[in-house]
């Protein structure tokens, strides 16, 4: 169910540069023609999307994004009367009328691709538009279903996910496109079974992101305290630091964890 993201791709863009972008996983050959096709045409979009291109969830997302203001945009095209009466009826919500003003009425449904990172206002104006078309269904879950990386598998709590990745003997402590591995991620999304089940193959406890946080540092900051007494049991260390010199008791101090910070002062933090 896991896989690798595949070798990246030279895309030319059409203000002469070049970039490299890494194909999903499980993204079929022509509907990957069309993005690059696109992104050829919008170079600064192109640009922003590679930053995360290495990372599948991001790429997915921005592909269902895509889509579905692909479809938008030709019924709006087509002056389909529903999507017409729908998009009126946006222009009356507070947060929803700045970018209908700005960005689709500017530059039509593409406009809103500039949003496409804000999960929370792309559920919004889809549920506005009457969610998802049923016509546009198949195409998203095809995108939809992807295969996982081990770092989406632990985010998501997908044990059996993680248990196959594991039988395939892959690296455990890759970091992904934001410097997390995936212990790192299940700490965070208090995934308890999947962090004992990464712990017990030998992922490391000491460094699960790019700033030398610890899954203590985690779990602590979380205010995750089974988490917390169960690292401890296992030998994460209270006094260990991150490059900001910051200790499992400052992170959850600052995020005001009275329970942890009670389990760590209790095992000798200061």
């Amino acid at each position: 169910m896991a896989a690798a993201v595949a070798s990246p791709d030279v895309v030319r863009l059409g203000d002469g540069t070049e970039i490299s972008l890494a194909k999903v996983p499980g993204v079929d050959d022509s509907t990957w023609s069309e993005v690059k096709e696109y992104l050829q045409g919008n170079p600064d979009m192109a640009k922003k999307l590679q930053s995360f291109s290495k990372d599948p969830e991001a790429m997915r997302g921005w592909l269902q994004t895509q889509a579905m203001a692909d479809f938008y945009q030709k019924k709006l095209g087509s002056a389909d009367d529903q999507v017409q009466s729908r998009m009126k009826a946006l222009e009356q919500d507070p947060e929803l009328a700045p970018i209908i003003e700005d960005d689709i009425k500017k530059n039509g449904m593409e406009g809103i691709m500039k949003h496409y990172q804000d999960e929370e206002l792309m559920l919004k104006f889809s549920k506005a538009m009457g969610g998802v078309p049923e016509e546009l269904k198949p195409a998203l879950q095809k995108i939809d279903e992807t295969p996982m990386t081990l770092h989406e598998a632990a985010k998501m709590g997908d044990l059996k996910a993680v248990q196959e990745y594991l039988e395939k003997k892959r690296p455990l402590d890759a970091q992904d496109s934001k410097g997390i591995t995936p212990l790192g991620y299940a700490v965070g999304g208090n995934r308890i079974a999947v962090v004992k089940l990464l712990l017990d193959s030998r992922a490391n406890p000491f460094a699960v992101d790019a700033s030398g946080n610890s899954a203590l540092h985690y779990a602590a900051g979380y205010g995750r305290k089974e988490l917390v007494e169960y690292l401890l049991k296992t030998g994460a260390s209270v006094a260990q630091a991150n490059a900001q010199g910051r200790k499992p008791l400052d992170v959850a101090t600052q995020n005001k964890h009275e329970a942890v910070i009670q389990v760590l002062r209790a095992h000798g933090a200061q």
